[in-house]
């Protein structure tokens, strides 16, 4: 069993720094093409990862 919470909190970890990446991206891209960082998508993206990030904390607090 704890071999699995390890998986899952290494696959929580690799998603929210994909998610991470992701967003610096799509701030890049969103400033270049339009000369805006933030859109109701980048403010969504946020969003998402703030909760990822409320739900790590979560994690790693509780064990």
């Amino acid at each position: 069993m704890a071999i699995s919470d390890a998986d899952v909190k290494t696959a929580l970890m690799t998603m929210y720094i994909i998610g991470i990446i992701c967003l610096g991206i799509i701030f890049f891209l969103l400033d270049k093409v339009n000369g805006q960082f933030f859109t109701k998508f980048s403010i969504g993206l946020i969003a998402i990862i703030l909760v990822m990030g409320v739900i790590l904390i979560n994690l790693f607090s509780l064990s």
